[in-house]
């Protein structure tokens, strides 16, 4: 699956922001960005679109990423925000991912993408 443009660094995708207990008390709570949330919602969209039918989980994910980024980032960062859409979508607990990053490479901005492949 490709998944155009580059993620935002998990580093930048949750802030702190209000959490709300009973009779309205406010308290500190982590939550994510409106840049990180549209980015995994477009990634859970292709993920249901590119998942063939007959695909179903048999214990561990391998998840292999391919990099194309215009501006240079620590893949490690990338993934947690890339897979915090896939496996939600695949209704897969992210604990069984083995993530991989396979290649990073610096492109032009129009042609920066993640190219993954899940088995």
């Amino acid at each position: 699956m490709v998944i155009p443009g580059q993620p935002p660094s998990g580093n930048h995708a949750y802030k702190i922001g209000k959490g709300y207990r009973r009779g309205g008390i406010a308290f500190p709570k982590i939550i994510k960005t409106a840049e990180a949330e549209a980015y995994q919602q477009g990634v859970a969209l292709l993920v249901r679109t590119a998942r063939p039918s007959y695909w179903k989980q048999q214990g561990q994910v391998i998840c292999e990423y391919r990099f194309y980024l215009w501006d240079d980032a620590d893949c490690t960062n990338l993934i947690k925000v890339i897979e915090d859409g896939i496996f939600p979508a695949l209704d897969i607990n992210d604990s069984w991912a083995l993530p991989r990053a396979i290649s990073k490479e610096i492109v032009p901005k129009s042609e920066a993408r993640v190219e993954v492949t899940i088995t």
